[in-house]
């Protein structure tokens, strides 16, 4: 029913802001297109042709949807026009994130683990209708009066909103609280390392002994399997002649076990060199970045960055104070930081209301702010993961990483949307409640406050840990005894 009524609402809409989103959706989709494969997945192949297309038009959605909020600021498009696209957007994702990537995702790891296409499609299936059931019933534990007297009210977009911005929320929060702290950790030239060329000299040496160390110990291994057969050989050959069947065949063992116990050394001391190979490669790597990021920072552009890990740190504390705050006092935000820092401004020199557009400035500002910071955590979470997956990329297939990534990011800007709907105007937020529904917005604040607090103080303990008490693995020589030449 809601598909009609859409359909028959996009005969009304003025003919420039259907063409206005028709090209906004295309060009969206190029980017995403364009995106995932010449940046995030350059050096991952992906065999189904049907994923990237999923991923693409999960990101085309999500950021049409945040489009259409920068619209609403900026009153452009009629009120009904970006109505009717949020509407879109949102249905859209409603059967990408509920019903199309998890029944493709669990069909690809089911063909992953060599089950034929019939059994996948069955296996898939029956795991979809558990995911529904238990998608049904987290809206207990959000809302007590979500309707649920049929199937169509699980793909409203109330419900869908609901359930997916409460683990969306969640997720969010804790990608927030590790970015509050991480941001400043990374953007301020206060917490760098500061490196000498000498100490890069010095594990690229002790980097190159060890990869000649382990070539002969490799070697050496080679030749010693090669030895112990062939002795055994020897030994069965001769095994008879001189000697009674007895001792025969205790020599043998005795030898067997010899040649096992030293083999079975030089693996160990293998495996130890090529762990601590990895871990001096990847020091030299990090000291190499650390060394690039201190000539950066004298450039403008580095000053620039120092400046704005300054001022992101002011704003991340703040931001933690505020959030425990609300946790701790069972306190309901009612406008954002950058508002309410507006506001304060304006309470000390009133002047400045007859100049600018305050309200205006504000949400803009509060709005920009806020995309910068789910940007940036966006940008940075699929890195992360996409490393994550490339680690483990001999047991988990490019499509099963792609359909989660594209499952997981829905579920992130969706509830994007719920949290930035709080930098808005009363006005604006009305609009906004139009689509979305009736659905208590307080808990979604509550929810994200306590995760917030408690992602950015683990992160905090394991920053400080990292920085000030965990020695470098490399730094303390506890591969003396297996760092020399057989």
């Amino acid at each position: 029913m809601a598909q009609l009524s859409l359909l028959a609402a996009l005969w009304v809409l003025p003919s420039c802001d259907v063409g206005l989103a028709a090209s906004s959706w295309l060009l969206f989709f190029l980017f995403a297109r364009f995106f995932f494969s010449s940046w995030l997945f350059r050096d991952y192949a992906v065999r189904s042709a049907a994923t990237p297309l999923l991923f693409a038009a999960s990101l085309t959605f999500s950021l049409s949807i945040f489009q259409m909020v920068l619209f609403e600021v900026t009153d452009v498009m009629g009120v009904a026009s970006r109505q009717w696209i949020w509407r879109v957007d949102l249905i859209a994702m409603t059967y990408l994130v509920v019903l199309i990537l998890p029944l493709s995702l669990f069909y690809a790891l089911a063909r992953e683990y060599g089950a034929a296409r019939r059994q996948a499609a069955a296996s898939a299936s029956a795991t979809l209708l558990l995911y529904l059931y238990g998608f049904w019933k987290l809206g207990r534990v959000l809302e007590q009066d979500l309707p649920h007297q049929s199937v169509e009210a699980l793909f409203s977009i109330r419900n869908f909103v609901s359930r997916v911005s409460l683990l969306g929320v969640v997720f969010m929060a804790l990608l927030s609280g590790f970015g509050a702290v991480n941001c400043p950790y990374e953007y301020m030239t206060f917490f760098w390392r500061r490196v000498a060329e000498e100490d890069i000299e010095f594990l690229e040496k002790r980097l190159r002994h060890n990869l000649d160390i382990l070539i002969v110990k490799k070697k050496r291994l080679i030749l010693e399997l090669r030895a112990s057969g062939r002795r055994q050989d020897d030994a069965l050959a001769s095994g008879g002649k001189t000697d009674s069947f007895i001792s025969w065949t205790l020599r043998l063992f005795a030898s067997r076990k010899d040649d096992t116990t030293y083999i079975k050394g030089l693996e160990a001391e293998i495996l130890t060199l090529e762990s601590l190979g990895r871990e001096l490669f990847l020091e030299v790597n990090d000291l190499r970045d650390a060394q690039a990021r201190s000539l950066r920072a004298r450039t403008l552009r580095g000053r620039v960055f120092n400046c704005f890990g300054y001022a992101m740190s002011a704003f991340c504390v703040y931001k933690m104070l505020m959030s425990t705050i609300n946790v701790v006092f069972h306190r309901n935000r009612d406008k954002d930081p950058i508002t309410d820092v507006v506001e304060k401004l304006l309470y000390i020199w009133p002047s400045l209301a007859e100049q600018l557009n305050i309200r205006f400035v504000s949400e803009v500002a509060s709005l920009g702010f806020v995309g910068i910071l789910v940007f940036t955590q966006t940008r940075g979470f699929l890195v992360t993961l996409l490393k994550f997956f490339r680690t483990y990329s001999s047991t988990v297939s490019s499509n099963s990483v792609v359909l989660w990534l594209a499952h997981l990011m829905g579920m992130y800007f969706v509830s994007s949307f719920v949290l930035m709907r709080m930098n808005l105007s009363p006005l604006h937020r009305q609009r906004i409640d139009e689509v979305l529904g009736e659905i208590e917005f307080n808990v979604f604040h509550r929810y994200f406050d306590m995760m917030f607090v408690v992602s950015a103080s683990c992160s905090l303990g394991v920053l400080a840990l990292t920085k000030f008490s965990k020695a470098s693995r490399t730094a303390v020589n506890d591969y003396g005894v297996h760092d020399k030449f057989p």
